[in-house]
């Protein structure tokens, strides 16, 4: 993952954005940015809340990240074709 693609999600999870997210292996998740972690296997992972719980998205995971609140920052990042 390149550097300005970490600054997108840091900038979604400063401002609370709701985002869809779709991995690498087709799953496709909703929910507001929160924050970005390291999980037990050091690996960086997106935190998102769904429905009131943590949901984990490894970084070297996402494929697509749409923001789903408007804003003047992005819309749909590609991180990998």
């Amino acid at each position: 993952m390149r550097c300005e693609h970490t600054d997108y999600l840091e900038l979604a999870c400063v401002k609370g954005f709701e985002l869809a997210v779709i991995t690498a292996d087709g799953l496709s998740v909703s929910g507001k940015a929160h924050d970005i972690v390291y999980n037990p296997h050091k690996q960086q992972c997106l935190v998102l809340i769904t429905h009131e719980q943590k949901k984990l998205i490894q970084l070297e995971d996402i494929v697509t990240l749409t923001a789903l609140t408007a804003n003047t920052y992005f819309t749909t990042i590609t991180f990998k074709d």
